[in-house]
């Protein structure tokens, strides 16, 4: 059941790359810098993601990132979703991320699935909220 908010990053595209790897498909790979809460704490995220077509229709993507606390705690990120194009000419992500962390502060992550919502911008800026699915 998706639970409560658990947090909400703003952040921008800081770099975007067209790889092909001959007789696989293309990946449009995106690395993001973000800052924001996630319970409650002050983080930066940071992260790459490659988005693939796939056959049938849509894009895929998948990604790992780190979080970290201004105190330098740390929490890895993997997650997956579907990406789309909004009618404003920007994009929409919605998928799950999973976290690992010894980090006190953010020790709560081990122990939920997070489901998130990205809406990126024409310009590359976007927003990232984030729910616990427990």
């Amino acid at each position: 059941m998706i639970g409560n908010e658990i947090g909400e990053l703003t952040g921008k595209i800081t770099g975007l790359r067209l790889a092909h790897h001959y007789g696989g498909p293309m990946k449009l790979e995106r690395t993001i810098e973000s800052k924001g809460t996630i319970y409650g704490t002050e983080v930066t995220f940071i992260a790459t993601t490659w988005a693939v077509e796939r056959p049938h229709g849509g894009t895929y993507v998948k990604g790992h990132g780190i979080l970290m606390t201004k105190t330098g705690e740390k929490a890895k990120a993997l997650g997956s979703g579907i990406i789309f194009p909004t009618k404003d000419g920007g994009w929409a992500v919605r998928g799950a991320r999973y976290f690992e962390t010894g980090s006190a502060a953010l020790k709560e992550l081990n122990d939920v699935a997070v489901v998130f919502e990205i809406e990126i911008a024409p310009d590359g800026s976007y927003k990232d909220k984030m729910w616990e699915w427990k």
